[in-house]
């Protein structure tokens, strides 16, 4: 009986009416295959991998020439921001400014954060502490109280101050990488 079963499976294998593992496992590679190419070109597409095809159709030494001229300046841009985590330095103590005011007096307390991204511009932002100190104080207290109580005064005063940090670290340490001023803490009364 034993003999019999076994003609049975050989005549099931011999005549096609059960298909093999080896059968199988290939078709499950090729399927595999198939879906890791394709994964492949999506990650390619999706993480902006230069395209050698558009680059062969862009043909013309002029048109590369454009867009190298025009990419200079991303890069740049993205060496400074792409540096790391941001980095922070205080500007300790706050600031506090007096306005002028004939009815009554008038006050701002600010605690004021540089960021940077590159641990070289902390270094020289902590070294030049005083000198950035003292050019936001008088920037700060050239304003008028009734355009800082505003948010739009803020975001204004915010970009002044950004300017005069860049402007202070490139005229005394020829360096200007601070990316941005933050206010932690602002009070106006």
């Amino acid at each position: 009986m034993a003999k019999k079963e076994k003609e049975d499976l050989d005549l099931d294998v011999e005549g096609g009416k059960k298909p093999s593992k080896l059968k199988l496992i290939i078709l499950i590679l090729v399927v595999g295959l198939v879906f890791a190419g394709l994964g492949g070109a999506g990650a390619w597409y999706f993480l902006g991998m230069p395209n050698p095809l558009a680059q062969q159709a862009g043909g013309g030494g002029d048109e590369v020439a454009d867009d190298e001229e025009v990419e200079k300046p991303k890069k740049k841009r993205k060496k400074r921001r792409l540096g790391g985590p941001p980095l922070f330095s205080e500007l300790d103590p706050d600031f506090v400014i007096s306005f002028k005011d004939q009815r009554q007096a008038r006050f701002m307390q600010l605690r004021v954060k540089l960021m940077s991204r590159d641990p070289e511009i902390i270094k020289v932002v902590d070294q030049y502490k005083p000198i950035l100190r003292n050019n936001l104080l008088l920037l700060f207290s050239s304003q008028k109280f009734e355009d800082v109580v505003t948010r739009e005064g803020k975001e204004k005063l915010l970009q002044l101050a950004l300017e005069e940090v860049n402007r202070t670290l490139d005229k005394e340490a020829d360096s200007d990488g601070v990316e941005a001023v933050y206010f932690t803490s602002f009070v106006a009364q």
